[in-house]
C-alpha cells in the first residue's frame, strides 16, 4: 500500500534537524580462565551447563542466551592440550595510519614462534549529515586476510563499523596463526570506498598492530574452562561464571561397584578403579591417600581400614523415601562439594566423615572410620565386670535442648544458592518450646537429605545420655564405633546379669538365681570377644536352656546379661577408651536406640526401651548426711580438709551437693554417683552441707541438710593479690599482679573495672586462671581511663578481700603511638602503595621525551578476583626526568580484600629518583575486620582559605611540623604543650572567675581543687586545713586485728597462729616501725597444759625476737612483747606477720590481741641529741 501524506495550502514550515544518539561504543572483550578441579573429571561440560550471572549460555533446544560467548573445556588429563591466548607474552608496535579503499594495509611477521596476531582499529569519528540536516550513522566494511610462507591470501574475518560515534571508537581483532616455515603476510582492507567529505566523518585508522606468543601451559591434572565475552552484555563487569559438570572428580573405588547405579556386585576382593562417584565413604577414601591434594604422602594404603569403610559407602548408596511423596527413593548420603581453600588435614577428614554421622580416629596405626548406622552388638558389660560396679551417667543441660533445626545446604535447583530446611520436632517443642540450632550440611545439594540431617541432629541431641565406667584388660577389646551392652543393677531396678558357673551344651548355670524367664535372650561375652545372644526356652533354678547353642562353647566365668520385653539392657555406642596405665580402661559411650535409623529415614515410630523399674515419681533424699574434718601437714603447714558423707537413697544413681561457709553462697559439687567428697585447704568458720539424690529418670529429691558444724582451719580469707598494678599500652592497658605465699590452691583472679575511681557501676573484666599474673585489655581509644580492682579466689569457692581500685590509663604519648601507628599502616597495601617507587615505562628513559600511557587489568578466578586501572604521565629533559601515576586497583580472595585510590610522583635529578609526594584513599577488610586509611607523603602540606580575594594559608604542615591559624578542639590530649603568651578560661575575670597561666609562671585559680603532689617552698593558708596523710617529720599508726585459735591435742603440739598487715612506705627516707606494747594469751584446759609460749615477728621474710615478759600461773600464760625496726628509704609494701606459737597438750585457746603499729620518720629533727 502507498502511504499519500498531505499538508493544508497556504504557509509553510521548517525542518529541525535531528542527530541520532551515539550506537557504536567501545567495547571490551573478558577473558576468564578458571580452574574447575584438581584432577580430571568426568563427563565432559556443555553450554547448557555453563552459566553468566545464573543464565546458561545456551539452551537445550540449541538456541543461545548470549551472542559472541566462546568458550573451551579441559577434562583436566595428564596430556590434554593448552589453551589459546590464555597466558601470553605481547608486543605492541604502533601504527596510526588510515585505512583507505585502494591502499590495503599490509604486515610481514617473520618470527614463526608468534601464535597469533591482534589488529586495533581507530575511528575518530564516524557519522553523516542528510540534506535535510539529521545526523545518523554511516556503515563501513572491511576484510582481514592471512597469507602463510608466501601461499595465496585467505580471507579469515569480514566485518563492519556500522553506526555512529562523535568520539574515538576502538575495536580490536586476534588472528590466530596456522604453523608457518618462513612467515605470514597480512592484510587489511577497506571494502567500502572513502568519502571524507564534509558530511561524511569515515576515516578508520589502523592504531596497532600486536604480535602474540601463547604460553602454552597445559595445567595437568587441572580441569579447565577457559570463557571470553562482550563485557558490554554485563555493563562493563565480570558476571559471575558457574558451572554444573556432567560429572566429578575421577577417585578410586572398588572395581565391583557401579557408580552410576550404586549397586555392588559379588564379594569385593579389596582391589580399585578409576571412576567419578560422590559417595562420601570413597570421597575420605581419596582424600586420605590422595598424594597431589590429600594425606599421601604421610599415609599409605595399609594405613586405612578400607573395609569398614566398604560397609559404610553401602549404607551411603542404600535408597531411602525422597520425602516428595509416593514411591520416590534416593541415595541416604551423597557429597557434592568444592574444596576451594587449605586446611588442616583433620578439619577436612572430619567434615567428610560427618557427611556419613561418622568421626575418625586413629588406633592400630590406621585411619578409622565410624558411621552412626546400624551395626550389631559387640560387646557386654555388667556390673561383674565394671571396677566398682559403679558407672557414671551424664547429659547435657536442659538450656541445651533443641527443638527445631535449621539446615544450610546448596540447592542446585537454584542455581547453588544457599538455602535452609526448618525440621521441628513437635513433641519436643511442646516440653521446652522453640529452642532453635543451626547447622551447616556440607557437601549436601538436596532438600530431602538436609532434612533427615536435621532430624537426626534433634534426635541426638534429645537422647544425649553418655555413660562412663572402668573395666579390666577387656576394655582394649572394643573400638570407638562399637555397640556395647551395659546392664547396671543400680539403675534398673534388679539383678540383670553376672558371670556364668559352667556350660552344658544348651544348658548355662549362672552364677545366682534370678528373675530370667522364658522368652527372655541370655546374652553372653564368646571367647573371640564378640556377645551373642539366645533365647531362652526353659529355666530350672540357675541353669537356664536355650533354643540354639552359642557358636562358640562360653568359658567359666564369661559375663553374661539378660534382655527381656519388660527390662531391656542399655545399648551404648563406643565414643572413646582411655587406657589407665593399672591394667584398666575407661570407656565413654553415648546412648544407642536402633529404631532411630528407621525414624530419620522413614519417620517410623520409635518406642523407647525399657532399661529400668524404678518408679520415676518419688525420690527419696540421702539419709545422714555428716560433716567432719581431718588435718594434714604439708612441708611443715597445716591443712585442713572438709569431708561430707551420707548413706545411700533407693534408686537413686547420682547425687548433687552444695555447701557453704558462714552464710555466704553455695557452692556447688560436680554431680557425682559416689556416697562423700571432700573440700582441701579449708578456712575456718561455720559450715553447712545439703545434698539430694537423682533418680534414672533424672527425677530429683528434696534437698538434705547436714547439721551446721564449726571447723577449724585456715585463718581468714585468701590474701588478696600483691602489688596490682596498672601500666599503658598503645591502644591498651596491661594488668599485673602477684601472689602471697601459700597460694597454691588459687583457682583465679577475679578482675572488675569501673569507669570511676569510687567503683560505681564496676562490671566484671575478665576471670584470669591461676598462675596466670597479667591480663592485656586492647582496642582502646588513646587516653582512655578506666579503674580497676582484683581478688583471688581458691579451689574451694573461697574469695579474698578486693584490691584497692588502681588507674589504668592507655597510652597518650604521641612519642610512642605515632611509631606504632606508622608501622600498621606501612604494613597494609595502602600504605606499600604511599611509599611506592616509580618505574619508568621503558628501561631507556633517555630516548623518551614525553609520554601518556593508560593500562587496565582484570583478573578473575576461583581463588580472588582483581581489578586495575592506572594512568602515567611523564616527561625528560636532558638527565631530568619526572613522572605522576593514578592508580585505582580493587582486590577480593576468601574473606580479604581491598580497594584503593592512589597518586605518586616521581622526580629523576642528575640521574637519581626521589618519591617526592604521593596520597593513597584506602579501605581493607583482614580477618574479619574493616579498616580504611587516607594518607599523604609530602615535607610540605597546605590548606587555603579563598577569602578578599586571595588564597590565605589557614594550615600548613611542614618538615614534620604543623601551624593552624586558629583551632577549635572539643577533646584534646597533649604530651607537651609550649604557650607562647598566655593560656586561660573563657570566662576568666582576674580575683572572680576562671582561671589564667602565662608565659611568666604566674597562675591564678578562683576556685581550684589540687590532687596529687605540690611542691613549694612556703606558703600562707587563711582558713581550715584537712589532712587525711602527712608524709615527713610525722608520724602514722595503725592497729592490727585479734586471732583466736583453740585446739585439743594427746601429746605436745605447737599451735600457731599469726596476723598480718602490709605497710605501703615508699618514704624518701629511714622510717622506724614501732610496737611499743603487744599482748599475748594462752589458756590451758588443765594445769600443766601449756609447756611453752614464745612470740615471733617477720618482716619481709626477715625474723625478728622482740623484748618479751611472760607472766605464768598454773593454767595460762600472759606475754607482753615491744620491738622496733628501722627499714631503708624507699622500702615498699612491707609485710609484717606477728606470729605466736604455744606448745601444749590437751586444750589450748590461743590469743593474739589488737595492738597498735606506728611508723615514723628516723632520727626526726623534732628532737635534739644532747
Amino acid at each position: 500500500m502507498e502511504t499519500i501524506y498531505g499538508a493544508k495550502a497556504g504557509g509553510g514550515g521548517g525542518h529541525t534537524p535531528v542527530e541520532a544518539k551515539d550506537n557504536l561504543l567501545s567495547e571490551s572483550t573478558a577473558k576468564i580462565l578458571l580452574a574447575i578441579s584438581e584432577g580430571e573429571i568426568a563427563g565432559g561440560l556443555d553450554d547448557t551447563r555453563i552459566f553468566l550471572d545464573d543464565t546458561p549460555i545456551g539452551n537445550t533446544d540449541g538456541t543461545k542466551n548470549f551472542e559472541g560467548v566462546t568458550w573451551e573445556f579441559r577434562p583436566g588429563s595428564e596430556q590434554q592440550e593448552y589453551i589459546k591466548g590464555i597466558p601470553s607474552v605481547d608486543n605492541e608496535v604502533s601504527v596510526g595510519m588510515e585505512l583507505k579503499h585502494d591502499q590495503p594495509y599490509v604486515k610481514t611477521f617473520n618470527n614463526t614462534q608468534l601464535s597469533a596476531v591482534r589488529v586495533r582499529f581507530s575511528i575518530p569519528q564516524l557519522m553523516r549529515q542528510h540534506d535535510n540536516g539529521d545526523t545518523t550513522g554511516y556503515r563501513i566494511e572491511y576484510a582481514i586476510d592471512l597469507s602463510t610462507d608466501g601461499a595465496g591470501y585467505q580471507e579469515l574475518i569480514k566485518s563492519a563499523f556500522d553506526g555512529k560515534t562523535t568520539s574515538e571508537y576502538q575495536r580490536t581483532h586476534r588472528i590466530d596463526l596456522p604453523e608457518a616455515t618462513t612467515g605470514w603476510q597480512l592484510r587489511v582492507r577497506r571494502l567500502t570506498p572513502n568519502q571524507n567529505t564534509a558530511r561524511i566523518a569515515d576515516k578508520v585508522m589502523i592504531a596497532a598492530v600486536t604480535e602474540v606468543i601463547d604460553a602454552k601451559l597445559r595445567y595437568p591434572n587441572t580441569a579447565l574452562l577457559f570463557v571470553t565475552f562482550n563485557a558490554r552484555q554485563f555493563n562493563n563487569r565480570i558476571p559471575k561464571v558457574s558451572i554444573r559438570p556432567k560429572g566429578g572428580l575421577l577417585i578410586k573405588v572398588p572395581t565391583n561397584y557401579d557408580p552410576v547405579n550404586r549397586t555392588y556386585s559379588g564379594v569385593w576382593d579389596g582391589t580399585f578403579k578409576l571412576a567419578a562417584t560422590n559417595n562420601p565413604a570413597w570421597v575420605f577414601y581419596d582424600l586420605v591417600l590422595n598424594n597431589r591434594y590429600g594425606c599421601g604422602e604421610r599415609i599409605n594404603a595399609n594405613q586405612i581400614e578400607k573395609w569398614d569403610l566398604y560397609k559404610i559407602a553401602q549404607y551411603c548408596d542404600e535408597l531411602v523415601p525422597d520425602g516428595r511423596g509416593g514411591d520416590a527413593k534416593e541415595p541416604r548420603f551423597l557429597c557434592d562439594v568444592y574444596i576451594q581453600s587449605q586446611e588442616a588435614a583433620y578439619t577436612v577428614l572430619r567434615d567428610i566423615a560427618a557427611i556419613f554421622r561418622g568421626m575418625t580416629f586413629w588406633a592400630d596405626n590406621k585411619v578409622n572410620a565410624v558411621a552412626d548406622m546400624p551395626a550389631p552388638l559387640f560387646r557386654t558389660f555388667t556390673n561383674a565386670n565394671i571396677v566398682g560396679g559403679k558407672s557414671s551417667y551424664s547429659g547435657g543441660s536442659i538450656q541445651n535442648r533443641y527443638t527445631q533445626a535449621l539446615v544450610s545446604f546448596t540447592d542446585t535447583d537454584n542455581h547453588s544458592h544457599d538455602d535452609i530446611e526448618a525440621v521441628v520436632d513437635l513433641q519436643l517443642q511442646r516440653r521446652y518450646g522453640v529452642r532453635k540450632t543451626e547447622l551447616s550440611a556440607i557437601g549436601c545439594t538436596r532438600r530431602s537429605e538436609a532434612n533427615r540431617r536435621g532430624r537426626w541432629a534433634l534426635l541426638t541431641n534429645a537422647n544425649d545420655r553418655m555413660i562412663t565406667f572402668a573395666t579390666g584388660l577387656e576394655g582394649a577389646i572394643p573400638s570407638p564405633g562399637h555397640i556395647i551392652a551395659v546392664a547396671d543393677s543400680n539403675l534398673a531396678g534388679r539383678e540383670t546379669g553376672g558371670r556364668i558357673a559352667g556350660t552344658n551344651g544348651r544348658n548355662i548355670t549362672l552364677d545366682r538365681v534370678t528373675s530370667i524367664k522364658e522368652g527372655d535372650r541370655l546374652i553372653i561375652n564368646l571367647p573371640d570377644g564378640r556377645s551373642e545372644g539366645r533365647t531362652v526356652t526353659a529355666v530350672n533354678n540357675k541353669i537356664v536352656t536355650v533354643s540354639v547353642g552359642y557358636s562358640q562353647v562360653p568359658q567359666k566365668d564369661a559375663v553374661w546379661v539378660v534382655d527381656s520385653d519388660d527390662l531391656a539392657v542399655q545399648l551404648y555406642r563406643v565414643i572413646n577408651i582411655s587406657d589407665n596405665g593399672d591394667n584398666t580402661y575407661t570407656i565413654s559411650g553415648a546412648a544407642h536406640n536402633p529404631d532411630n535409623y528407621e525414624n530419620i529415614d522413614s519417620g517410623a515410630r520409635i518406642d523407647e526401651r525399657p532399661v529400668t523399674i524404678i518408679s520415676p515419681s518419688v525420690q527419696p533424699a540421702p539419709s545422714s548426711v555428716k560433716i567432719s574434718s581431718y588435718s594434714i601437714v604439708d612441708q611443715g603447714i597445716v591443712f585442713s580438709t572438709l569431708s561430707v558423707s551420707w548413706d545411700a537413697a533407693e534408686s537413686a544413681i547420682a547425687y548433687e551437693a552444695q555447701w557453704r561457709r558462714d552464710n555466704g553462697n553455695w557452692i556447688n559439687v560436680p554431680r557425682t554417683s559416689s556416697l562423700g567428697f571432700e573440700v582441701n585447704g579449708i578456712y575456718s568458720g561455720r559450715y553447712q552441707v545439703r545434698v539430694r539424690a537423682i533418680n534414672a529418670a533424672e527425677i530429683s529429691s528434696v534437698w538434705a541438710n547436714a547439721p551446721e558444724t564449726s571447723l577449724t582451719g585456715k585463718v581468714g580469707n585468701p590474701p588478696k593479690p600483691v602489688n596490682f598494678r596498672a601500666s599503658s599500652l598503645v591502644f591498651g592497658i596491661k594488668l599485673d599482679w602477684g601472689f602471697d605465699e601459700n597460694t597454691s590452691d588459687t583457682l583465679k583472679t577475679e578482675i572488675q573495672y569501673s569507669k570511676t575511681h569510687d567503683g560505681h557501676g564496676v562490671m566484671l573484666l575478665a576471670d584470669v586462671p591461676y598462675p596466670s599474673r597479667s591480663h592485656e585489655i586492647t582496642g582502646l581509644a588513646a587516653g582512655t581511663v578506666f579503674y580497676f580492682r582484683a581478688r583471688l579466689v581458691d579451689k574451694s569457692g573461697n574469695e579474698s578481700e578486693w584490691t584497692s581500685f588502681v588507674r589504668g590509663e592507655s597510652e597518650f604519648d604521641v612519642n610512642t603511638i605515632l611509631p606504632d601507628l606508622s608501622d600498621q599502616f606501612m604494613s597494609t597495601e595502602a600504605g606499600k602503595q604511599l611509599s611506592q617507587e616509580l618505574n619508568w615505562l621503558n628501561e631507556s628513559v633517555e630516548k623518551i621525551d614525553a609520554g601518556v600511557v593508560k593500562l587496565d587489568k582484570v583478573v578473575t578466578d576461583l581463588n580472588q578476583s582483581f581489578a586495575e586501572s592506572q594512568k602515567q604521565v611523564q616527561a625528560k629533559f636532558e638527565n631530568q626526568a619526572a613522572m605522576i601515576n593514578t592508580k585505582m586497583q580493587a582486590q577480593f580472595s576468601q574473606g580479604s580484600g581491598y580497594a584503593m585510590h592512589s597518586t605518586n610522583i616521581t622526580i629523576m635529578v642528575d640521574g637519581k629518583k626521589y618519591n617526592a609526594a604521593s596520597m593513597v584513599v584506602s579501605a581493607e577488610v583482614k580477618g574479619g575486620q574493616i579498616e580504611s586509611y587516607i594518607g599523604f607523603n609530602a615535607n610540605n602540606f597546605a590548606f587555603f582559605n579563598p577569602t578578599r580575594g586571595k588564597m590565605e594559608p589557614l594550615m600548613f604542615m611542614r618538615n614534620g611540623q604543623i601551624f593552624m591559624r586558629e583551632s577549635f578542639i572539643a577533646d584534646a590530649s597533649i604530651s607537651n604543650a609550649k604557650i607562647g603568651s598566655v593560656i586561660q578560661s573563657n570566662n576568666f575575670i582576674s580575683g572572680k572567675s576562671g582561671w589564667s597561666i602565662n608565659k611568666d609562671g604566674n597562675a591564678e585559680f578562683n576556685a581550684a581543687t589540687f590532687r596529687g603532689r605540690i611542691d613549694g617552698a612556703d606558703g600562707y593558708f587563711k582558713g581550715t586545713v584537712y589532712v587525711d596523710k602527712l608524709i615527713g617529720d610525722n608520724a602514722t599508726a595503725t592497729v592490727y586485728k585479734e586471732v583466736s585459735k583453740s585446739e585439743t591435742h594427746g601429746s605436745n603440739y605447737d599451735q600457731i597462729i599469726e596476723t598480718s598487715i602490709i605497710y605501703q612506705g615508699g618514704m624518701p627516707y629511714d622510717v622506724d616501725l614501732l610496737m611499743p606494747t603487744m599482748q599475748f594469751t594462752s589458756e590451758g584446759s588443765v594445769p600443766g597444759a601449756i609447756r611453752a609460749a614464745y612470740v615471733e615477728v617477720i618482716i619481709n621474710g626477715v625474723k625478728y625476737s622482740p623484748q618479751t615478759t611472760v607472766i605464768r600461773t598454773e593454767k595460762n600464760r600472759s606475754l607482753i612483747c615491744s620491738l622496733y625496726v628501722t627499714l631503708k628509704a624507699e622500702m615498699k609494701e612491707v609485710r609484717v606477720t606477728i606470729r605466736y606459737i604455744t606448745n601444749h597438750k590437751n586444750g589450748c585457746k590461743t590469743r593474739i590481741h589488737p595492738a597498735m603499729i606506728i611508723a615514723c620518720k628516723h632520727n626526726s629533727s623534732s628532737f635534739q641529741k644532747v
